[in-house]
């Protein structure tokens, strides 16, 4: 049980981003996989402002239109 902040923030990096298999980073970085990099605050703002207000909310229940 994860009972201080360094606990759980540990638990919550190793759920939501877990290592990746075997020999998968590896090759990732042999074919570039460092794309993510190259990505702009304007590349952000752009799929943050392109979603419809229409879309259904998420587990928080709030839509884009409230956000």
């Amino acid at each position: 049980m994860a009972e201080s902040w360094e606990d759980k923030e540990e638990l919550i990096k190793e759920e939501a981003f877990p290592k990746p298999l075997k020999g998968v980073e590896r090759k990732a970085q042999e074919e570039g996989g460092e794309m993510w990099k190259r990505i702009t605050d304007e590349d952000i703002r752009e799929a943050l402002f392109s979603q419809s207000v229409q879309k259904a909310p998420g587990l928080d229940r709030l839509g884009f239109k409230a956000i």
